[in-house]
C-alpha cells in the first residue's frame, strides 16, 4: 500500500515538475523583443502565415511598433503573433 501511495504522489507531482524551471512561451517573446529593443537587432515575426521582419522600437501591452526598411513603421497586435524568431 505504501509503494502505491508513492507512486499515486510521484505522478501527481510529474507535470510540476516538468514545468519548473522552463520560461513560458511569453517570456521568451519577451525577452526576444525586449534584445531588440535595446539592441537594435532584427526580429522575424510570423503572423497568420505572414512573416514580417524588423527592429522593435516600442513595447506596448496589447502592440507592438516596429521597424523596417520596406515600410517605416509597422503595427503588430501582440494577440495576432504566431511566432518570434530571432537570435
Amino acid at each position: 500500500m505504501l509503494h502505491r501511495s508513492i507512486l499515486v504522489a510521484l505522478c501527481l507531482a510529474l507535470p510540476v515538475l516538468a514545468h519548473a524551471g522552463v520560461p513560458s512561451v511569453s517570456d521568451a517573446y519577451a525577452s526576444l523583443i525586449d534584445k531588440s529593443k535595446a539592441q537594435k537587432t532584427g526580429l522575424v515575426f510570423y503572423v497568420q502565415g505572414q512573416t514580417i521582419a524588423g527592429v522593435v522600437k516600442e513595447a506596448h501591452a496589447d502592440h507592438l511598433v516596429v521597424a523596417n526598411q520596406t515600410y517605416g513603421l509597422i503595427v503588430i497586435r501582440r494577440d495576432r503573433i504566431d511566432a518570434v524568431a530571432g537570435n
